[in-house]
């Protein structure tokens, strides 16, 4: 992924393209045979290669109750009922404080249901980013999702980040590149090319064909792709000459025949997963599923869960309990799926390969509402863990809590952009060079140098 591919030459020398009789469909195989350069269809060969896991706490998780400033007066006033210290058993990080953009260190601790965060800290396997956000930040959570998801904060575009990533250095990989487990697409994978190899979708036992030619119809659901695409002709390519529409819907169908065929092998040759303890909810199997695709070797670089119900304007604590509510919930859920995750890499000997990194569209705000919640808020707090992440390190600063720091009616400032931390995944351990960086960011933060999120070879 290092360099971009023609296609071409990489269907020329593509193992799957010469082994694909052994286990795709006599139809997928004369898709193969037939596909040119303009097709794109084809994974790419190997799947050992680094992955990525975008995880996504949609709603605007809180990082003050995430990650505690515990001995902070500001935090202590300001969240009479929410905030969390010793009594409630949060975890401190006892070997380090964080750089504090008030100046001097910044003792936190893990909330207290984030126990395997802890571990990974404790383990090396674990980074944090502190106060994440961009420039003019949005509160409203559909403005800022498609900043974070297009990397082009206080503008219009409809194209994301990793569209643009892949349409640039992924030109000939498999059209399951970028998987996205969700029931609806993600801005962040929209490519403006129309290039961008990936696909979504909520349960893979669903990703399929569904033929109802015994109901009667005339052909069945393959015979009318074979003729929309052009094969009932041995020498057709299957894609249109002279009708830039109709090839535009020809590849688009190349691409969906082969990336369900890919993913249901993938699947299949995952079979059992080797941790037989998972948590029993969707964030869960979520996570499941991209387990048993990459024990399949799926050829995906890419994947990207989603974990809602993070806008805890109420009821983010119960009856001034700060050990129950919607938050305490919701990072028991996340800790102990993750926690599942990553035992299932250690035990593929996949977890060196893994850079998960988790963000929410903004933090919340630093005092506490009428509602028992917080309010939308700007800054936050990002982890990166892996394998072979730069573990037990700080980056950035931790906001700054006093009244005369903080934005937009009590928000936490920044000190670092998030295209900065979408640029270090992609540069440190995707191997993305540098001369990419403007096509893929095309608006560019003051401060842009990548950080050090991985460690030395």
């Amino acid at each position: 992924m290092k360099t971009k591919l023609n296609r071409r030459d990489f269907v020329a020398k593509s193992v799957w393209g010469a082994t694909a009789s052994l286990s795709l469909p006599g139809f997928l195989q004369q898709t193969l045979l037939n596909l040119d350069a303009r097709a794109q269809s084809l994974p790419s060969p190997g799947g050992e290669g680094p992955i990525v896991l975008l995880m996504e706490l949609a709603g605007g998780n809180d990082t003050l109750n995430t990650l505690v400033p515990y001995t902070n007066s500001i935090y202590n006033e300001a969240r009479p009922t929410l905030k969390l210290g010793a009594e409630h058993g949060i975890i401190n990080i006892t070997d380090k404080d964080a750089p504090s953009a008030a100046g001097g260190v910044e003792p936190l601790a893990f909330h207290p249901n984030l126990g395997a965060f802890n571990t990974l800290w404790n383990d090396g396997e674990m980074g944090i980013i502190n106060g994440v956000s961009y420039p003019n930040p949005s509160l409203s959570h559909f403005t800022s999702f498609d900043y974070w998801h297009s990397a082009e904060p206080n503008s219009v575009v409809k194209d994301g980040w990793v569209g643009r990533y892949l349409d640039n250095q992924c030109d000939g990989c498999g059209a399951t590149t970028g998987i996205y487990i969700n029931r609806r697409p993600t801005l962040a994978f929209a490519s403006a090319e129309g290039l961008s190899p990936t696909v979504t979708f909520a349960n893979p036992q669903y990703f399929n064909w569904n033929d109802q030619v015994s109901l009667g119809k005339e052909k069945s659901l393959e015979g009318l792709y074979r003729n929309l695409i052009g094969l009932d002709h041995a020498v057709d390519d299957g894609i249109s000459q002279t009708d830039d529409t109709l090839a535009y819907v020809q590849r688009a169908a190349h691409s969906a025949m082969i990336s369900t065929a890919s993913v249901q092998s993938a699947i299949e040759q995952g079979g059992t997963l080797l941790n037989n303890s998972w948590p029993d909810n969707g964030l869960s199997r979520s996570l499941q599923t991209i387990a048993q695709l990459i024990k399949g070797q799926s050829e995906t670089s890419i994947y990207y869960a989603r974990q809602g119900g993070y806008d805890t304007h109420n009821n983010q604590i119960f009856d001034g309990d700060p050990l129950t509510g919607r938050h305490f919930t919701l990072l028991q859920t996340l800790n102990n799926s993750l926690d599942a995750f990553i035992q299932e890499m250690k035990l593929q000997g996949n977890w060196d390969r893994v850079l998960i990194l988790t963000f929410s569209e903004f933090g919340r705000k630093v005092i506490q509402n009428g509602s028992l919640g917080t309010d939308h808020g700007a800054a936050e707090s990002l982890f990166v863990m892996g394998g072979r992440v730069n573990g037990n390190q700080f980056f950035g600063e931790y906001p700054d809590l006093a009244e005369d720091a903080r934005i937009k009616n009590n928000s936490l400032d920044f000190n670092i952009d998030f295209r900065t931390v979408y640029r270090s995944v992609l540069e440190k351990w995707m191997g993305v060079p540098a001369s990419a960086m403007p096509a893929i960011f095309p608006s560019q933060p003051v401060n842009f140098d990548p950080l050090d999120i991985i460690k030395p070879l």
